[in-house]
């Protein structure tokens, strides 16, 4: 490696590994430290303000000897260190501060290129890269408002998020919290900020979020997290699979202009950021989106409102949503029962459907169903197997019960978007008679081991990405769950389960979050009759968020049943009120 100032290779190799280890930001061009950064404003690693450009470098002062530059950066694209020969090359201006996930291959590229020199003034280069539209779209970055997972915030507005940019906080409100790549990206979108809190990552942002219910911070899409709630701004929402991006106000979008000398340049950048996988941190086809449902029991009265009003009758509502996920799993407790008859006592407990009543679960656009329940068995094992095969027929894939007990404990795999999403489920409650034996149908009866083992055989034998146990507990009517129901998912959830949902609750319950995972204990009742108490009348139901085989999000949905029949959207003051139930026994 040469340098103009006839510094030694092995000097230069020293500070550039100082720069990686130390974060530091050096112009090696005279060994000077990047001016400090304003006060109140943190910048990444090797982004200075001042008169530096983008990769931390000082630029060239007016008729400087045009340098050929090789860039070397470590594995974040922050630190950076060039060497210096006489050989001209292309100007290439780029915009600070440059976020280190796309600074990472541009800097890869431009030390490839002979002759090479950064520079800050446009009008001097031959490529240059802008977040004003015009030439080449190079690559897009959306940026995320966030608050901690247990907030009543659903959305917040570009107006209040530039309030907090450019402003300084009320006496008492933390700052917004970012972490490096969102503080390179909204400075590029809106200038510099007054105050901002920079945290290492993710994990770093969720902590500081959590003792405050109403604090904002932002983070890229990719690095979002379950432990933040992501927040809907300008009526979009990234982790939806509707999402439109040239609607949303949190999109930085960076292009490439070029004069004739740095066109067929500027298309080679193009390729090299696709190549790198760096063109947009948001890739639709990536991306899975997951609604699961509670108690499903179309029978007694809800069975009766549907011969009155229609078989469709309970999706009416909510279906059009929930048909928009992905994957939409029901956990149906009961039989398809061809000769099955409505019987609309509150007190009867032995339960069917009529197949006709799948047109309801084809109105929320069912892909998968569990069979965890503890009701499948209520009109023998003949009528179960011919629930199953009813099924099969409708090519319906089901997990957690089968015709036997081997069919009950295989899994289901499911792929989309190239996430493979395990879902495996047992009931521990019983009834015995309800469990699948060798030569008997129903729900996998619940063990441990057995689950651990087929948890971990799912990483190992069936490269999935993430495995989702459902458990059918034992019931209760409270929203704090009861100690074994805890002591069993928690369980299961240290055993490497990414989500854990209890199915058996007829109101919704509480949710945690372990080293391994989110805990779901109960989403309370989908379509049942239970009308007969508001916290039976609920329902939780959870939008999970899977990218690029990662659980990114979840976000609740919240139902309250009508008419025995059909739930609906809560309002405003509902979700508010069961929200503040279910996180106060969450110990938020």
């Amino acid at each position: 490696m040469k340098s103009s100032s006839n510094t030694p290779t092995a000097l230069l190799w020293a500070l550039t590994i100082l720069l990686i280890l130390g974060g530091a930001s050096l112009a090696l061009f005279g060994l000077q430290k990047a001016p400090a950064a304003q006060p109140g404003v943190a910048f990444l690693p090797g982004v200075s303000s001042g008169a530096a450009d983008s990769t931390g470098l000082s630029p060239l002062a007016p008729g400087d000897q045009p340098p050929a530059a090789t860039v070397e950066a470590d594995a974040a694209g922050s630190s950076v260190a060039l060497a210096l020969d006489a050989a001209p090359g292309l100007a290439i201006a780029l915009p600070q501060p440059l976020p280190a996930d796309l600074a990472d291959p541009i800097l890869r590229w431009i030390a490839q290129q002979p002759g090479a020199r950064v520079i800050t003034d446009t009008q001097q280069a031959d490529l240059w890269i802008s977040v004003e539209p015009g030439g080449e779209l190079l690559a897009e970055r959306i940026y995320v408002p966030v608050s901690r997972f247990a907030t009543l915030l659903d959305e917040t507005s570009t107006a209040d998020l530039l309030a907090l940019w450019l402003g300084t906080p009320a006496p008492g409100q933390p700052p917004l919290a970012v972490d490096a790549n969102a503080l390179a990206g909204l400075t590029l979108l809106w200038g510099p900020p007054a105050q901002v809190e920079m945290l290492p990552d993710a994990a770093a942002v969720a902590a500081a979020l959590e003792p405050y219910p109403a604090r904002l911070g932002v983070l890229p899409f990719e690095q979002l997290t379950p432990e933040v709630a992501a927040l809907v701004i300008g009526g979009q929402d990234p982790t939806d699979n509707r999402f439109d991006a040239t609607e949303y106000p949190l999109a930085l979008r960076l292009y490439v202009n070029s004069t004739a000398k740095g066109k067929a340049a500027a298309a080679e950048l193009i390729a090299a950021v696709d190549a790198a996988g760096a063109q947009t941190n948001r890739d639709p086809a990536r991306l899975t989106v997951l609604v699961m449902t509670g108690v499903t029991a179309m029978a007694r009265m809800t069975a009766l409102r549907m011969e009155q009003n229609g078989y469709d009758y309970p999706a009416r509502v909510i279906g059009p949503e929930l048909s928009q996920a992905d994957i939409t799993h029901i956990s149906n407790e009961i039989p398809f029962v061809q000769d099955c008859q409505v019987n609309a006592s509150e007190n009867n407990l032995t339960l069917c459907s009529r197949p006709e009543y799948l047109e309801a679960l084809r109105g929320v656009g069912v892909d998968i169903v569990g069979l965890t329940g503890n009701h499948l068995n209520d009109f023998g094992g003949d009528a179960n197997l011919e629930s199953l095969q009813f099924y099969r027929d409708e090519n319906l894939p089901t997990y957690g019960g089968g015709v036997d007990l081997e069919e009950s404990l295989k899994p289901l795999l499911v792929e989309h978007n190239g996430n493979r999403l395990l879902f495996l489920g047992a009931n521990q409650y019983g009834p015995e008679f309800a469990w699948a034996d060798v030569d008997w149908p129903g729900s996998a009866p619940y063990d441990f081991d057995r689950m651990a083992q087929a948890i971990a055989d799912a990483r190992t034998k069936l490269d999935a990405d993430l495995v989702l146990a459902e458990l059918q507990w034992e019931e209760s009517y409270d929203t704090l769950p009861i100690q074994s129901q805890v002591q069993g998912l928690r369980a299961i959830s240290g055993a490497g389960a990414d989500i854990v949902t209890g199915v058996q609750s007829h109101v919704p319950q509480a949710v945690e979050f372990t080293d391994s995972g989110m805990i779901l204990y109960g989403l309370g009742n989908f379509f049942f009759d239970q009308m007969w108490s508001q916290a039976t009348r609920e329902g939780l139901i959870p939008r999970h968020t899977i990218y690029d085989g990662r659980h990114l999000s979840t976000r609740l949905l919240t139902t309250v049943l009508e008419d025995f029949a059909q739930p609906r959207w809560a309002s405003e003051a509902e979700r508010e009120a069961l929200l503040r139930r279910v996180f106060t026994a969450s110990g938020w």
